[in-house]
């Protein structure tokens, strides 16, 4: 991004950046929430879009935009990337699931979490399951900054491309890594990265009807905090 998409939204500012970069390309830019109180029609539309593109990449750092993708990515059968920066900036993940040569994204991370619970070192703030909240020893928050978020970016650009490159075999052998640029939490120093061998478990494939507008908010309110259920009833009905 630059300066000339200053207060635009994300979604828009990149498909300016990546027009200015390549202005054959076609680009479609959603403004929308995955898992937000969408009309389900909209909400519909977007995933369908999704499931048009040849890898999906989720950047985000939401649970609930995680499964909708991760969900989407399973039916259809198509390879998903995503990463996210650990509080602080002292560190971040990047993994990816491929059709049948990796477990199904929901799978992956259920072992990347089990990876680092395995480890036996506790997390700076132990009571946020999601690792991304943190403060340091005297209490003042731990913000990550934009280099921060570059570093992890690059690293899981690496990933995409490398899959799209050669979608039947990867120059990086195993599929989940998590970055150090910190001497925090299991990281001995900065750049210290450890890699994640996944087992490939799960189905991948169309295992469910199309949904019509009430089953799709029944899955939708599921995947909602409690406080957020009885909007998202108000707008199903």
């Amino acid at each position: 991004m630059d300066l000339s998409v200053t207060g635009a939204h994300k979604a828009f500012g990149l498909r300016e950046r990546l027009k200015n970069l390549a202005p054959e390309v076609d680009v479609a830019a959603l403004r929308m929430t995955l898992g937000g109180q969408e009309s389900a029609d909209s909400m519909a539309g977007a995933l369908e879009a999704l499931s048009e593109c040849d890898v999906l990449i989720d950047a985000t750092g939401e649970p609930t935009a995680f499964n909708m993708i991760a969900s989407m990515a399973t039916r259809k059968r198509k390879p998903m990337v995503w990463a996210q920066v650990f509080a602080g900036g002292i560190g971040g993940l990047i993994a990816r699931a491929r059709p049948d040569m990796d477990p199904t994204p929901h799978m992956a991370r259920a072992q990347i979490d089990r990876w680092c619970e395995d480890q036996g070192v506790a997390w700076i703030k132990p009571d946020d399951p999601e690792r991304y909240a943190g403060q340091g020893a005297d209490g003042t928050p731990m913000l990550a900054v934009d280099a921060d978020v570059g570093v992890i970016a690059a690293h899981a650009s690496r990933l995409v491309i490398d899959l799209l490159a050669r979608p039947d075999g990867s120059i990086f052998p195993v599929s989940a890594y998590v970055i150090g640029l910190s001497s925090e939490w299991l990281f001995d120093q900065p750049f210290d990265t450890r890699p994640i061998d996944l087992i490939p478990v799960g189905e991948w494939g169309e295992t469910i009807e199309p949904l019509d507008e009430k089953s799709f908010f029944e899955i939708l309110k599921a995947h909602l905090p409690p406080e957020e259920d009885a909007d998202a009833v108000a707008v199903a009905d």
